[in-house]
């Protein structure tokens, strides 16, 4: 169920980063204040608290009401609330060149 849920997180994250990254290499990159990757990790890192604090509103709306043991909570929390923002936050900023290429590469993966 997740996984069918992280195309479109990823594609909302997606057209953001894309115009960044455009900001990136018509200012930034000529005047060499920061790198690439300097970029994409501070990018990253402010998207990260919004996507746990969603994922963890989503584990709780999905674990607790579905009925699952409790003894298995710790982990399903660590793969839904901290691994999967994570992944999907990678996978939007990861494919493609620009946003039509990105979307039709999502499809196949």
């Amino acid at each position: 169920m997740s996984t069918i849920i992280s195309v479109p997180l990823s594609n909302q994250l997606q057209f953001a980063f894309l115009g960044m990254r455009r900001v990136f290499e018509i200012r930034e990159r000529p005047s060499r204040m920061y790198s690439w990757s300097a970029m994409v990790t501070s990018l990253w890192l402010t998207e990260l608290p919004w996507n746990f604090l969603g994922s963890g509103l989503f584990f709780l709306c999905w674990f607790f009401t579905v009925g699952f043991d409790n003894d298995r909570a710790g982990f399903t929390y660590l793969m839904m609330g901290v691994v999967f923002p994570m992944y999907y936050t990678m996978n939007g900023m990861s494919f493609g060149p620009c946003g039509r290429i990105t979307v039709h590469l999502k499809g196949q993966f």
